[in-house]
């Protein structure tokens, strides 16, 4: 079919006209034949028949009167008859009674006679026919011919069918390659205009029509399309002039625009780490003011409020102690109240001392949370000397607070070698306080099992070095894995969607990146910050 496609409009016109004459003809060849053959058995079974029964007649006395060699005399007789091979006479019992075989004919046949009737087997045709006298069946005489006649007339009309066909054939292709040319001459003509077109861009080109047939309307069809065509270019090269003064337009906002939501979402990076820094200064204050309460009831539930009582009694007895301490009933309590308020007191000054140490901790936790983000809003966009894991604490410590609260055990996997690097300290530090922040609410979300948060920090190579944030909590989709970082794509209830877009905006600034793995929901999910490592050289 390949070939058949790929052959010349010219030859297929051609082939189609030439298979459908010789289709035709080997159709009515073939019927002929079938035809020619049937009736020629027809004729072989009633010719054999007839010459059975004059056989069968030219035997009557003979086998009347038991003569076998007169009625093999008589079956000599068919030897005229080139066709028959074998001719045999039996009694009505069935026993052989004469018998003629065709000179050269070795075989020796067996035939089950019948009184009548005749069958074609073995490619032969075998006849039965009674010997009948006065109504009597004295025997039956069988003839068998061989189907060398009919083979000789299917081959002749064979040859002279395949003769018919092969001049049919030749006059079928003389004609179609005059006729043919009246269909792919305008076609022919279309398919030149056609790669005219293509090769050169004319438009102008028109095909001339020939006919008002399919073709011809083709052709109008093909000329009103270039006519269009042809309009639609001259439309569309004064519109692409138009079209590159607003494309320069067009980029000089967009470049503009592209700039401010850089910008926009380097402001929401900051603005969440922020967020977070306000939050865990939150949480320790909230604690402050729980130490404060303590304090507070503590103060007011003290043993000194009854000291004084005692005290004020001692007072109005100061003249008679003695007598006061052995023979008055409070007196004699004085010493036992004394021991008990006293070891009251001690214990309530050593509880007091540890919740106001732990408060001063908080406070001093605050004020380090708020010193650290100062120096790194000073920092913003300047590369600096910097330890990366010196970050990564201080990304732990702005967290730590809800790390706690959450019950995260948190494992640090840090190389020892990676030394200071030069970069900017608030990009990377807004990159890790997000990564360590969402592995917290994906844990948190994850209730079934303990929550482990691991944070490596190694290098890959000479020249880049990476932080890998992972955790074992509600996993990502295959699905949401593809958007991850889409700008307004997030999972949480409350989230925004710009903590991990602007996360790998600055990575990119930083010449780094930021990927994902996860093995699906429920699975757990890593986050790496790859950036470049650029080491400080120390001076010698």
């Amino acid at each position: 079919m390949t070939v058949l496609r790929n052959m010349t409009i010219r030859h297929k016109l051609t082939l189609i006209i030439m298979l459908t004459c010789i289709s035709a003809l080997l159709l009515a060849g073939i019927v002929l034949v079938v035809w020619g053959q049937v009736t020629f058995r027809r004729n072989m079974v009633r010719q054999l028949s007839i010459q059975a029964q004059m056989t069968a007649e030219n035997c009557k006395a003979a086998l009347a009167f038991e003569d076998a060699t007169d009625a093999e005399e008589t079956l000599k007789a068919l030897s005229a008859e080139p066709s028959i091979i074998f001719a045999q006479v039996n009694t009505k019992s069935g026993e052989h009674f004469a018998n003629y075989y065709r000179d050269g004919i070795d075989t020796k046949f067996h035939i089950t006679h019948q009184n009548k009737g005749h069958r074609f087997s073995g490619g032969m045709l075998t006849v039965f026919s009674g010997i009948v006298l006065d109504g009597e069946l004295l025997g039956t005489v069988c003839l068998r011919s061989d189907l060398k006649p009919l083979y000789e007339m299917l081959s002749r009309n064979t040859t002279i069918i395949a003769a018919v066909i092969l001049i049919a054939s030749l006059v079928a292709y003389l004609v179609s390659s005059v006729v043919q040319n009246v269909i792919s001459g305008p076609i022919l003509n279309l398919a030149e205009a056609a790669g005219k077109v293509s090769e050169q861009k004319d438009y102008s080109v028109r095909v001339q029509r020939e006919s008002n047939d399919e073709v011809g309307l083709l052709i109008t069809a093909f000329n009103g399309m270039l006519e269009q065509i042809q309009r639609h270019q001259v439309a569309l090269v004064e519109a692409n002039e138009q079209l590159e003064e607003r494309v320069h337009k067009r980029t000089s906002q967009l470049e503009d625009t592209h700039k401010k939501l850089l910008e926009a979402s380097r402001q929401a990076g900051m603005a969440e780490v922020a967020t977070d820094v306000l939050h865990n200064v939150g949480n320790v204050l909230n604690s402050v003011n729980v130490a404060a309460t303590l304090i507070q009831e503590k103060v007011s539930r003290s043993e000194v409020a009854n000291l004084q009582k005692v005290t004020e009694i001692i007072k109005e007895n100061s003249g008679n102690l003695g007598t006061f301490f052995t023979h008055d009933k409070r007196g004699m309590h004085v010493p036992s109240f004394l021991t008990e308020v006293s070891d009251a007191l001690a214990k309530e000054q050593s509880d007091t001392i540890d919740k106001l140490r732990k408060l001063s901790e908080n406070v001093e936790h605050i004020k380090e949370i708020v010193k650290m983000q100062q120096s790194y809003a000073k920092t913003s966009e300047v590369e600096v000397d910097t330890s990366i894991a010196e970050l990564v604490e201080n990304a732990i410590q702005i967290n730590s607070a809800a790390i706690g609260r959450h019950g995260i055990h948190l494992f640090r996997d840090f190389d020892d070698d990676i030394g200071l690097v030069k970069t900017d300290k608030q990009k990377v530090l807004q990159i890790l306080v997000n990564l360590i922040n969402n592995a917290k609410y994906a844990m948190d979300k994850n209730k079934a099992g303990r929550k482990e948060l691991i944070i490596r920090l190694h290098k890959t190579d000479d020249r880049r070095l990476q932080v890998e944030v992972t955790d074992n909590g509600i996993g990502i989709s295959q699905e949401n894995l593809a958007k991850i970082f889409t700008h307004g794509f997030t999972t949480k209830k409350d989230g925004h969607g710009f903590g991990l877009h602007s996360g790998a905006l600055a990575a990119r600034e930083l010449g780094g990146s930021l990927i994902v793995r996860s093995d699906g929901e429920g699975k757990g999910a890593t986050f790496i910050l790859e950036l470049p490592f650029k080491p400080v050289e120390v001076a010698q």
